[in-house]
């Protein structure tokens, strides 16, 4: 058969490494705004086909970076919660298998039959 596990500690240590990107994302379209609205100030009175373009430039990278944070953040959010279902499970399990072992000795894999049941001994 075969078992499949969750890597809670991979999952961990991608979440730790995800967890600065949206400040970082956010930060660079703060920067690409910033840099645009000077490129745009820098064209002169001749410029407004480039002020233009640099205007949607600027609306479209910003946005895409704004969309790019929150997805990351989002990603990161689901990590943190499948990582705590799993251990959620292997909790419920692990103490499952604690009251079964706690219950007595086991014959052909079944815990054994209580007492006065026809049968059991």
């Amino acid at each position: 058969m075969t078992r499949y596990s969750f890597d809670g500690a991979g999952v961990s240590r991608e979440r730790v490494a995800l967890g600065h990107d949206p400040v970082e994302l956010r930060e660079c379209a703060s920067l690409v705004a910033a840099a645009t609205a000077g490129a745009m100030a820098s064209t002169g009175s001749e410029g407004q086909a480039l002020r233009t373009a640099l205007a949607r430039f600027r609306a479209v990278e910003a946005h895409a970076f704004d969309a790019l944070a929150d997805a990351a953040s989002a990603l990161g959010g689901r990590l943190d919660r499948s990582v705590a279902e799993a251990r959620a499970v292997e909790l419920f399990v692990t103490s499952g298998f604690a009251a079964v072992a706690a219950s007595g000795p086991v014959r052909h894999g079944l815990p054994a039959a209580p007492t006065g049941v026809a049968g059991a001994g």
